[in-house]
C-alpha cells in the first residue's frame, strides 16, 4: 500500500513538470473493436500521437492492430471476458484535427477524423513483426473500408 501511495504521489508531482505535453502528445491504449455485422468483438493495442499546430488546434493520428477475438460469458451473474488468438486481424487508423477550448482543468474539444479499416485473414501468430508487416505492406483494396469518427467532449 505504501508503494502505491508513493507512486501516486510521484506521478502527481512529475506530471505537471512534463511541459512537452503542450506541443506533442503520444500514448498507447488497449483497443476493443466490435464488428456489428458478425457480432464479433476484437481486442488489440494501439498508439496515438498529436502535434500542436496553433494554441487551440492539434493534428492527431491513431492506429491500432486487433489480433485477438474477445468472448464474453456470464456465469452466475459474473461476466467474464476470454481473449483468444484469431486468424482475423483488423488494422485501423484515423487522422484529423482536434480543436481544444479553454485553459483550465476542464478542456472541451471537438474532433473529426477520417481513416481506414483493413480486415485480413492471417494465420500467423500475433507478434510485433506481424503488426509491422501489416502496416508496411500496401493496404489491399479488398477488405479495406473508409471510416470517419466525429467526437466532442462536454464540460
Amino acid at each position: 500500500m505504501k508503494r502505491v501511495a508513493l507512486l501516486v504521489l510521484l506521478a502527481g508531482w512529475l506530471v505537471p513538470l512534463a511541459s512537452a505535453q503542450d506541443h506533442f502528445q503520444v500514448g498507447g491504449y488497449g483497443d476493443y473493436f466490435r464488428i456489428s455485422q458478425t457480432k464479433t468483438n476484437m481486442a488489440g493495442f494501439g498508439v496515438r500521437a498529436g502535434l500542436k499546430l496553433f494554441s487551440h488546434a492539434m493534428l492527431e493520428g491513431e492506429m491500432s492492430y486487433d489480433f485477438k477475438q474477445a468472448f464474453t460469458e456470464n456465469f452466475n451473474t459474473t461476466p467474464t471476458v476470454t481473449l483468444v488468438n484469431s486468424n482475423l486481424k483488423v488494422l485501423h487508423g484515423l487522422f484529423g484535427p482536434k480543436i481544444v477550448a479553454g485553459h483550465s482543468a476542464i478542456r472541451p474539444f471537438l474532433t473529426v477524423k477520417g481513416g481506414f479499416v483493413n480486415f485480413r485473414l492471417d494465420p500467423r501468430p500475433a507478434s510485433v513483426g506481424a503488426a509491422i508487416s501489416s502496416i508496411e505492406n500496401p493496404l489491399p483494396r479488398r477488405g479495406l473500408g473508409g471510416t470517419y469518427r466525429p467526437g466532442r467532449s462536454t464540460p
